[in-house]
């Protein structure tokens, strides 16, 4: 009997592979299936991964209370290495936390703080995005959304990497862009010259979104047209394009057709996604048989954005690709309702 495509999802969390783990929980989350709820909840138990804040994250967009009290001892035991030099047990406890937290629950909360009064990257960084999206409630969510604000990323800091590291500065860039305030944009304005391509991409992502002032929306073209890295313009064009200056998305097409870098031209084709840019969704199918895995993801993840229903059948060969992530990208494709089940 053919395994049901939520079922080889689901079967994944158990996979040897902790990257295949993670990505398994992250679509199932993306799914929102209330069938998921209980292997997840067994992911983030038994796993010893680091990895499977991922499974957190799930739980979290899945929003099914039920999970509530298997979660909360895992924020004080997470069942991982404590690895008290670097940040994947804090960010465990944190997933945990933050997962909680968007569910109306406080169980994680005084720890968090705990993370926020030492002025850790852990808050302020990896997951300072995360804690914004948060609602007002419960009180502890609203509090702690209050400790992230511009200030607390101009501060001198003893310790210069959230200032250095592109993997921590591009997520203040995104986290600036969430708080949107004069401060924010201006910083955010400053990060359009960060010397990473991330950080500039982000940067241009996030300033439009905070808002999108004819000032701004110029620098972000500055960034469009002119910076020296694809990547970057991609990025660059699809903030623009998201604010209605669908005139960039032709140079994200043309990126995602061909380019130098396997990796832009994937990034390139999951814009067309989030743009659901019908118009150039020949564009990403023609990419379904890419030499280059992560182009076959990105590009069935693009097309269900795109239109899940039309493209099904050019889809559905990639159940049986190389790749175990294509295969559980094509899978989640499926159990979203792209092919039967």
């Amino acid at each position: 009997m053919k395994v049901k495509p939520l079922q080889i999802l689901i079967d994944a969390l158990g996979a040897g592979d902790r990257m295949v783990q993670a990505r398994a929980a992250l679509l199932l989350g993306d799914l929102r299936r209330p069938e998921a709820v209980g292997p997840l909840v067994e992911y983030v138990a038994t796993c010893r991964y680091h990895s499977k804040t991922a499974g957190f994250t799930a739980l979290a967009q899945i929003g099914d209370r039920d999970a509530i009290e298997a979660m909360r001892p895992l924020v004080d035991a997470p069942n991982v290495e404590d690895d008290w030099y670097w940040i994947g047990c804090r960010s465990v406890r944190a997933a945990a936390a933050v997962a909680l937290l968007s569910m109306g629950d406080e169980g994680g909360a005084a720890y968090l703080t705990e993370l926020a009064d030492a002025n850790d990257s852990v808050f302020y960084a990896w997951f300072a995005p995360a804690i914004l999206r948060l609602g007002d409630e419960p009180p502890a969510a609203a509090a702690l959304k209050k400790r992230i604000t511009p200030e607390a990323y101009s501060e001198p800091q003893e310790d210069k990497t959230r200032q250095t590291d592109p993997g921590m500065v591009a997520m203040t860039a995104e986290a600036l862009g969430l708080i949107a305030t004069p401060a924010a944009q201006e910083q955010l304005r400053v990060l359009l010259a960060f010397r990473s391509r991330y950080v500039r991409g982000q940067a241009a992502l996030s300033l439009p979104a905070a808002e999108a002032s004819d000032g701004n929306l110029a620098a972000v073209e500055t960034i469009a047209v002119g910076d020296p890295t694809e990547f970057a313009r991609v990025k660059a064009a699809t903030a623009l394009a998201n604010v209605g200056r669908r005139q960039f998305v032709p140079f994200i097409a043309e990126v995602a057709a061909d380019a130098d870098d396997a990796f832009d031209q994937a990034v390139a084709i999951e814009s067309l996604g989030l743009l659901a840019a019908e118009e150039h969704a020949e564009t990403v199918a023609a990419q379904l048989d890419a030499a280059d895995p992560y182009i076959r993801l990105c590009a069935v993840e693009a097309l269900e954005r795109i239109d899940r229903d039309r493209f099904a059948g050019r889809v559905a060969p990639r159940a049986d690709d190389a790749d175990i992530h294509v295969r559980l990208q094509a899978a989640k494709y499926a159990a979203a309702g792209g092919t039967p089940s």
